[in-house]
């Protein structure tokens, strides 16, 4: 009696979800549907956008992969032209399943990995997750379980503490899955009781396919059948609740594989529908698979032709699976269960068996020279980054005796000559005048200014109060030397002089002598100003110099009109120095320089700007 009773509840619900079947294909192909008229009638490109494109091509991915390949390709090019890394790293994620699904391991790797960079990048570890699992189903579908179980174990704590149950529901069936092929049932068991509360938490029916195909798979290997044939159907139905045939795919596999009781009829009917799946979705290793199954059972139904038929499309599909296997330094390994699970009883097949062999000879041949090769790439790799580095180590030599070749010319700017013989010529014509108070004066300035210099000597960069104080000394003394012909102002933000903002030494005295010596001086005219202004600017310092002299114009004529009179070889190197600043610290600082004019259009000065990196 309660043997009947569990025969009418399995069979009331195959019935229960065999009525609304319909109704939820409907529905989901009504969700892409959905999702493809609001990006066709939303045409701004941002950010949900570029989302709403990613489900799209999530959702193809294992039933239209064309299609789905055309929307990663818009995920992937809308993503880069908005620097949009949270969906550059969506895009390749669905790149790297577009790939696995050709079997293209190697590629889908590289792209899950990139994946990895761009989630850490943007902060997002629920996608590194799901790129630790994908490399995880790209090492089961190499056979090797080790390295899957390895990423897995990378992805559930992620999961875990972001509470993202599903990602813990798929990472644990991964792991039953490992598990299973490696004839572990009571690990593989174990994995998936795990992992059912979370799969029940999210109520998922492409989770719980999985999970219900798993159980069904234990049970048939236990010899249970009704209860495996329980869980294959509850899996077929969940799996087309959610319109996934890529899971109906599965469990097809599974009760042809594991269901000892079941006919060989009804086994090439399961694969038969398998086969088609995987035809539809270009899933190269399905297609391998099940053709390999359906050689198999037509070779024990003594049906030759038919075993020899699924047999080459096994072999042309596998081979196809090995040369990009062999990207990944995989061994090529032949499908040696025919030659051992079958009696080769007619003399095509036996020569068919032959030039398997001879082609594994082949084979091992060219994995040799492939060995070879790459070993010789290895070598060649090692010496040109050897050579690389020795390069590198040399530009950046060059680029530190740049440097300290700047850093001289820069102190014998500030140091020239011609302003040292000024300054002693000054200090005897006080003397000579009977000014020695003047003269003890002058000679304390340029003192402090020379001893600033000498301390600067040895530094790069300086605080920004301390360059301030220096420049205000030199302009004093500059004023000493021209009688007070000019005034001048210096006003720098106070947040500057607070903040611990570095600048190179001196960086602008060039252009304050210039506007000093051919700017003020020359000039005629009363009210003659000379302005220093500084300001911080995100995360720049910028100085504007401004004098109203006779600018730059008139200047020139004069320094033409004069052969005594050289121009200014040291204004060159401040921009020397906001160069090299510039490639240290990868900014761009810059000097610019502006004639000013008065209302009736004639020259009355000169702006200079110079904008750099403060460190």
């Amino acid at each position: 009696m309660n043997c009947k009773k569990a025969s009418f509840a399995k069979t009331a619900f195959v019935l229960v979800f065999a009525l609304v079947f319909a109704y939820t294909v409907q529905a989901q192909n009504r969700y892409v549907d959905s999702l493809i008229h609001w990006v066709d009638t939303h045409p701004t490109i941002d950010s949900l956008h570029i989302l709403s494109l990613h489900r799209i091509s999530y959702r193809l991915s294992e039933k239209d992969v064309k299609r789905s390949f055309a929307y990663y390709e818009k995920v992937s090019r809308y993503s880069d032209s908005l620097h949009f890394t949270y969906g550059r790293a969506l895009a390749q994620i669905n790149l790297g399943i577009l790939l696995s699904n050709s079997a293209n391991f190697e590629s889908s790797n590289n792209a899950y990995f990139t994946a990895i960079e761009l989630a850490d990048s943007c902060g997002a570890p629920r996608l590194k997750a799901v790129a630790y699992d994908d490399i995880g189903e790209n090492f089961k579908a190499l056979k090797d379980y080790s390295k899957c179980m390895q990423y897995v174990d990378k992805a559930i704590p992620i999961n875990s503490k972001l509470k993202a149950w599903r990602g813990v529901a798929v990472n644990y069936e991964l792991l039953h899955e490992c598990t299973f092929e490696e004839a572990a049932y009571d690990n593989a068991k174990k994995y998936l009781l795990l992992g059912l509360p979370f799969a029940n938490k999210t109520n998922d029916s492409y989770i719980l396919s999985q999970y219900y195909n798993g159980f069904g798979k234990l049970y048939a290997i236990e010899g249970k059948t009704d209860s495996a044939l329980f869980y294959f159907n509850k899996a077929t139905l969940q799996a087309r609740l959610d319109n996934d045939i890529r899971h109906e795919y599965d469990v097809y596999m599974a009760k042809a594989q594991y269901l000892k009781s079941m006919s060989l009829d009804n086994k090439v009917q399961l694969l038969d529908s398998a086969l088609e799946i995987a035809k539809r979705t270009s899933y190269l290793e399905g297609i391998s698979n099940a053709s390999q199954l359906l050689s198999s059972i037509f070779d024990q139904k003594n049906e030759k032709d038919s075993s020899l038929f699924y047999y080459r499309i096994y072999r042309t599909t596998s081979d196809s699976l090995f040369s990009e296997k062999n990207q990944r330094n995989v061994i090529i390994k032949e499908s040696e269960w025919m030659i051992k699970r079958k009696e080769l009883e007619n003399n095509d097949l036996k020569q068919l068996a032959n030039l398997q062999r001879e082609e594994i000879r082949i084979k091992n041949r060219l994995l040799v020279t492939t060995i070879i090769s790459f070993l010789m790439l290895i070598l060649i790799i090692y010496f040109a980054n050897y050579s690389r580095q020795f390069k590198k180590k040399r530009e950046e030599a060059a680029f530190k005796q740049k440097v300290a070749e700047t850093q001289m010319r820069a102190l014998k700017a500030q140091m020239n000559p011609h302003f040292v013989f000024n300054s002693f010529n000054n200090i005897e014509n006080f003397l000579l005048t009977n000014g020695r108070q003047s003269a003890s004066y002058y000679f304390s300035k340029l003192a402090a200014f020379v001893n600033m210099i000498l301390d600067f000597s040895n530094r790069e960069l300086i605080p920004v109060s301390k360059d301030k104080a220096a420049i205000e000394l030199y302009i004093e003394l500059q004023l000493l030397r021209y009688n007070n012909k000019f005034s001048f102002k210096t006003n720098f933000e106070k947040n500057l002089l607070s903040a611990d903002c570095l600048v190179p030494p001196l960086l602008v005295q060039p252009y304050i002598e210039n506007a000093i010596v051919h700017g003020l001086v020359p000039s005629d005219q009363k009210d003659l100003e000379l302005t220093l202004k500084a300001r911080l600017e995100n995360g720049y310092v910028i100085y504007t110099i401004k004098d109203n002299g006779i600018g730059r114009q008139k200047a020139a004529i004069l320094q033409n009109q004069s052969p005594t009179t050289k121009p200014n070889d040291a204004l060159s190197l401040p921009e020397e120095r906001i160069n090299i600043l510039n490639q240290q610290n990868r900014a761009n600082g810059e000097v610019h320089v502006t004639d000013l004019y008065d209302e009736y259009g004639k020259p009355s000065g000169t702006k200079v700007e110079v904008r750099v990196k403060s460190v």
